[in-house]
């Protein structure tokens, strides 16, 4: 069994590892950015996902930094209240890189 099967394995929540069956796995991870990641978290507000179900989430601000217009600044502080509105132990990672305005990196957890 290679490395992919023996993940997916061990994150089988539901239906049978067979080619062309549909499963369901458990995820432990996920990671946004800034260029995508406030269309996602809009996404997951309309349908009503209250809080984060992953053991780490993480949420890079490293596309839209550059500020010629407002629109950046404005995604970086909805990234910014999101992360504190659930809680996930890693979105502190985008609230220290847009609380320190980038100076220095931030340690990851």
């Amino acid at each position: 069994m290679n490395i992919t099967r023996k993940i997916i394995k061990a994150h089988l929540v539901s239906g049978e590892m067979k080619a062309g069956s549909e499963i369901g796995i458990k995820i432990d991870q996920t990671l946004t950015q800034d260029s995508t990641g406030t269309m996602a978290y809009l996404q997951f507000e309309s349908m009503g996902i209250d809080k984060v179900k992953t053991e780490l989430s993480v949420a890079y601000i490293d596309h839209n930094t550059l500020q010629s217009g407002f629109e950046n600044a404005d995604d970086h502080a909805y990234i910014q209240s999101t992360a504190y509105a659930y809680q996930s132990r890693a979105t502190a990672f985008a609230i220290r890189c847009i609380s320190s305005g980038f100076r220095a990196p931030a340690k990851l957890l």
